[in-house]
């Protein structure tokens, strides 16, 4: 008698067995090459980023190393000036630092709109990706807060820019009282001190009598700071300065020893306070002050001079070689204006100037959409870094200056 074998015994069942177990890996296995894939992608993204910002980074140190070295040539400028020309005043490199990193950027040089040098091929021009950018601004466009010198110099300085802004209607006496004991406060805040300063009919400062300088801030639960400011927003603590004052004049004011007023780089609005404090005569209706109007001879005057200023700036002159040049454009109004502008030289001279000491330099690179900015403060007479501070930005707007775009645009 034969045995019969059930061919679909348990050695077929097996057999799908392993087809499972085999499904099984290929599905683990496709798993993880989709997750290797995924983050091989994933790397690949973060090195080419990084090596954007590293990219990025250098293109704005470069830049701020641009500023440093035209700043340190200016010496040797006032002294070969100073040599082969016995008089004169040497130019002020700084204001041209936008276009040397312009031309060290892009290896071109492009003036009123159109491109007069081609330097393309010089060893030491031009980036490879990317680009950057350079901004340097003359500080001393600003009033100096913690300048060093005596009382009545720095009220003469601060009490101008708050005239008739805390107290409108004070501006037709003498003196805008509240805006005055505002300079005070400022003053107290600063010194070594705590007693409270006063100004007397005279003009002269005295110590006030009293409590002293912390009874307004005791409500506050701080005292005045005894010291020089850290931060142009320390004077938002100061008592009497409201949000409203600190938003209209807060850029008009800075914490570094900056030297006169620069009246090339001032806005009209600083230069406007410092011209009607001279006012000899009505300063109601040379400057406008409490009239309900905004073309007082004063701001038709600031519009003639701010054309002027802006013509010559974009030929890279300076507007007033020296302030006797500024002075002379007020003793030179056409009719009418001079009819009501009649300055105090003698009041006017000792506030401004056409020199900087102290230059805020903003360095920008980028690569692709990583973008890196440099915001430095540097004397110019010691060459110190006195603020430092890094930060990055979205550069996806900023236009690829690299030589491989330019070539690449270049090739139809």
């Amino acid at each position: 008698m034969k045995r019969v074998v059930d061919k679909k015994g348990p050695a077929s069942n097996f057999k799908g067995v392993a087809l499972i177990v085999v499904l099984a890996g290929i599905t683990v296995l496709a798993a993880f090459s989709s997750e290797f894939t995924y983050r091989s992608r994933v790397d690949i993204k973060v090195a080419s980023n990084v090596e954007r910002q590293v990219q990025a980074y250098f293109h704005a140190r470069s830049a701020a190393e641009i500023a440093r070295l035209i700043i340190s040539s200016q010496k040797m400028v006032d002294q070969a000036v100073a040599a082969f020309m016995g008089r004169g005043r040497a130019p002020q490199l700084w204001m041209f630092a936008g276009k040397f990193a312009e031309i060290f950027a892009s290896s071109s040089l492009n003036f009123l709109g159109m491109d007069v040098m081609n330097l393309r091929g010089a060893e030491g021009l031009g980036v490879q990706v990317g680009g950057f950018d350079l901004k340097v601004e003359s500080e001393d466009r600003r009033i100096g807060i913690n300048a060093a010198g005596s009382d009545a110099a720095l009220f003469g300085r601060l009490y101008p820019l708050f005239a008739g802004e805390v107290d409108p209607d004070s501006r037709r006496t003498e003196m805008d009282r509240k805006a005055a004991d505002l300079v005070l406060n400022i003053m107290d805040w600063i010194d070594a001190d705590d007693n409270r300063s006063d100004i007397d009919s005279m003009g002269n400062f005295i110590q006030a009598g009293g409590a002293g300088e912390n009874i307004d801030y005791s409500k506050y639960g701080y005292r005045a700071r005894n010291a020089k400011m850290d931060t142009v927003e320390e004077l938002r603590l100061v008592e009497g300065m409201t949000d409203e004052l600190f938003c209209k004049f807060g850029d008009e004011l800075t914490v570094y020893q900056t030297d006169k007023v620069n009246i090339n780089e001032a806005s009209t609005q600083l230069i406007k306070a410092l011209v009607c404090d001279s006012i000899i005569g009505d300063r109601t209706l040379a400057c406008g002050y409490g009239l309900d109007y905004s073309d007082a001879p004063v701001d038709r005057a600031l519009a003639l001079m701010d054309l002027c200023r802006d013509i010559k700036r974009a030929l890279f002159m300076p507007p007033f070689s020296n302030e006797a040049d500024f002075i002379g454009f007020w003793t030179r109004l056409p009719d009418p204006l001079n009819q009501f502008i009649v300055v105090d030289q003698n009041k006017l001279r000792p506030m401004v100037g056409t020199r900087t000491k102290v230059l805020r330099i903003t360095a920008r690179g980028w690569a692709g959409a990583s973008g890196h900015q440099i915001t430095a403060v540097i004397d110019q007479g010691s060459e110190n870094f006195l603020y430092w501070k890094e930060s990055g930005f979205d550069a996806g707007g900023m236009k690829d200056l690299g030589i491989e775009t330019q070539v690449a645009q270049e090739i139809p």
